[in-house]
């Protein structure tokens, strides 16, 4: 992987110089559909080319795509002025060329603190075959295939389509016959695999028509899209790809090619739900959901919570969910998953009601760290 970053460093170095106050000048087009987003455009594309050179030579290859890409998501917070070179329609879109200069000294620091929270990423592309027909099911198998090529591509990683196989038989399995929500079953593939995001195909819609007297058939198909955080079953949003209309004398190739042309051309707008979210832990810190299990009431955890806020690497809102025997709290945090669990050990210490259970780690899973009395035997299913 190592040539990665040495290609990224040779194809910049023409269009990228470093001052020593720490600034860089870029040179970058964007295109938009009038003047106002071609700017923007450009703006990410100048904040790209100078985070791609510093993450790419300081930080894991692993890591590379995924911090460049929510960087760029806050481009504006980098660049200081800007000048046009260039301007005008080219065919149907507004092409500008800027000089921008870009200030490192921020930017390296946000790629550091995305470095260090987001760890080793991987997407989890499913559907829930409960919800598909039979006859429905060899478009969602296309579908899973067609989108893991495209992370590829660009450079994320992902569950492999043989192992998304084997958890999937194994979450059925597991699946109790009264749950039927889609929540669960997504949460519960996501966990086997350690997947932290989720790409969730929730419907394909095919619509076909038959041409030059029935001798050919010519089909456009559009996929829904759930984005999640796994880690916090967050749902980011949800969107809607559209293929490019195929014709061919099979009805099953039209639908292929379609599927295929919405995954290449489209997946950009999903994976921007993703890269947007992770960007905005620059200033909110990283979120995680804590579990506790048997430890105690909604009063011992008000103590934990003050105890919370009261310490500066913590921040957002603090939501506690709390039923007999399980509490939840959502937070955010400006370190990594370790050090947020030894500092949850300590605070549970210093909860006289707490102490006495020795609250100790059972599971981190990514941003979901899970605590339970030391002697109490722990089932995350």
């Amino acid at each position: 992987m190592k040539w990665i970053s040495a290609i990224c460093i040779l194809l910049l170095s023409s269009s990228l110089s470093f001052a020593a106050d720490e600034e860089a000048t870029v040179r970058a087009k964007g295109f938009g559909g009038d003047r106002s987003d071609a700017i923007e455009d450009a703006y990410r594309n100048a904040v790209s080319q100078a985070v791609g050179t510093y993450v790419s030579s300081e930080t894991s290859v692993e890591n590379f795509v995924v911090v460049k890409d929510a960087i760029t998501t806050r481009s504006k917070g980098y660049i200081t002025n800007y000048t046009i070179i260039n301007e005008g329609m080219q065919t149907d879109m507004y092409q500008v060329e800027i000089e921008a200069t870009v200030s490192l000294s921020p930017l390296k620091a946000d790629a550091k603190l995305l470095a260090d929270a987001i760890g080793g990423v991987r997407f989890l592309v499913m559907y829930d075959p409960r919800k598909v027909k039979e006859d429905e099911v060899s478009n969602y198998e296309f579908a899973v295939e067609r989108v893991n090529e495209q992370l590829a591509q660009q450079g994320y990683r992902y569950i492999e389509k043989n192992r998304f196989d084997e958890l999937q038989r194994e979450a059925m399995n597991l699946m109790e016959a009264s749950d039927t929500t889609e929540m669960s079953y997504v949460q519960r593939l996501g966990l086997k695999s350690g997947a932290q995001f989720i790409i969730y195909l929730k419907n394909i819609r095919v619509d076909s028509r038959s041409e030059a007297f029935d001798t050919r058939f010519s089909s456009v198909v559009k996929m829904d899209v759930k984005a999640y955080d796994n880690c916090t079953a967050e749902g980011l949003g949800t969107v809607s790809i559209e293929g490019e209309r195929s014709t061919s004398r099979e009805l099953k190739s039209t639908v292929k090619d379609g599927i295929a042309s919405a995954s290449k051309n489209e997946l950009g707008k999903l994976m921007t739900l993703f890269n947007s979210y992770i960007g905005t832990w620059v200033n909110t810190g990283t979120p995680f959901e804590l579990r506790f299990y048997n430890i105690g009431g909604f009063r011992e955890f008000r103590d934990l919570r003050d105890q919370l806020k009261s310490d500066a690497d913590f921040g957002g809102q603090f939501e506690i969910t709390s039923v007999p025997e399980y509490t939840r709290i959502n937070c955010t945090f400006k370190s990594k998953p370790d050090d947020l669990a030894f500092k949850i050990l300590d605070m549970t210490d210093a909860v006289l009601a707490m102490k006495s259970k020795k609250v100790d780690v059972k599971l981190i899973y990514g941003r979901q760290i899970n605590f339970a009395p030391q002697d109490q035997n722990f089932d995350n299913r």
